[in-house]
């Protein structure tokens, strides 16, 4: 695996908005389908949150995404 590739890599497991691991199966080498945000509804405005450089490069993690619906976005 070249750099280029393990920082690609490392930075589709972190999440975009609080840097933590996002537990993304893409990026763990599984099905996306095996995934837990198959399961979720992620609302346009939390998507507007992420930088526009991670945006469809790394998935915001389960934490953020409960922490933005339990404050109302």
């Amino acid at each position: 695996m070249t750099d280029q590739s393990k920082l690609t890599a490392q930075s589709a497991g972190t999440c975009p908005l609080c840097g933590k691991a996002n537990g993304c199966a893409g990026a763990a080498g599984r099905s996306h389908a095996e995934c837990w945000c198959m399961n979720e509804i992620f609302p346009q405005e939390i998507l507007k949150q992420v930088p526009k450089e991670h945006l469809g490069k790394a998935c915001i993690c389960k934490e953020c995404l409960e922490a933005y619906k339990r404050n109302g976005g």
